[in-house]
């Protein structure tokens, strides 16, 4: 919650944390990953080499796949963040962890951002055998987007998407208990919108990721 924005009211970080700690209140604290793979070059090429940044939208998006468990079942969420506003374009949740989960991903995205919008964009992922197919890159070359995978063995290419689904889980997710697979699925459907239309970022300028995205367009 962004204190000044909603309430009106100027408080310094050490004010705010001093104020938690005499009401026993504790923020969610994610733990940062570091691994650092091996740089194997993959026959498609690393175009963002860890660049992430960007003037615009839809410029760079990152993809991948994360797992949920509810009660006594898996599911698999496919996501696409861009990395200029940092909003979730478009997911997919599935039983299936294949290439249909993948494509319908895809093709939500670019049903919801028009081709103009995205001219040059580059879209990266893994080397998750659903990102290196054929025919994910037969829809990518349809649809202009030039392909980009990390190198072997090393997350820290795409972590853009990978700390999302971290913050995914522990603002959201990992709050609830005993999640029955239709409850996961709002619980993931409620925070996304959230996260894209409520939840300020500092790195946007104290804006959610929408309202930063609607100004540069």
């Amino acid at each position: 919650m962004n204190i000044k924005k909603v309430y009106g009211v100027c408080l310094t970080n050490e004010t705010v944390y001093r104020y938690m700690r005499l009401n026993g209140v504790q923020s969610v604290i994610r733990k940062k990953k570091h691994k650092y793979g091996k740089l194997a070059h993959h026959h498609i090429p690393n175009l963002l080499q860890r660049d992430f940044s960007t003037t615009g939208p839809n410029q760079k998006w990152s993809i991948d796949i994360t797992y949920l468990f509810p009660m006594g079942k898996k599911l698999y969420l496919c996501a696409i963040k861009d990395l200029y506003d940092k909003s979730i374009i478009a997911y997919t949740l599935s039983r299936h962890n294949d290439n249909q989960l993948v494509l319908s991903t895809l093709r939500k995205a670019f049903e919801n951002v028009p081709a103009d919008q995205r001219q040059g964009l580059i879209l990266h992922s893994d080397q998750g055998y659903q990102f290196t197919s054929l025919p994910y890159k037969a829809v990518l070359d349809q649809h202009n987007v030039l392909h980009s995978v990390s190198y072997k063995g090393s997350c820290v290419d795409n972590v853009p998407i990978e700390s999302w689904f971290s913050a995914l889980k522990t603002e959201s997710v990992y709050l609830f208990k005993h999640l029955t697979e239709e409850k996961m699925i709002q619980v993931v459907s409620d925070y996304i919108i959230y996260y894209n239309e409520e939840r300020f970022q500092e790195q946007l300028k104290e804006l959610t990721p929408i309202q930063y995205r609607q100004l540069a367009l």
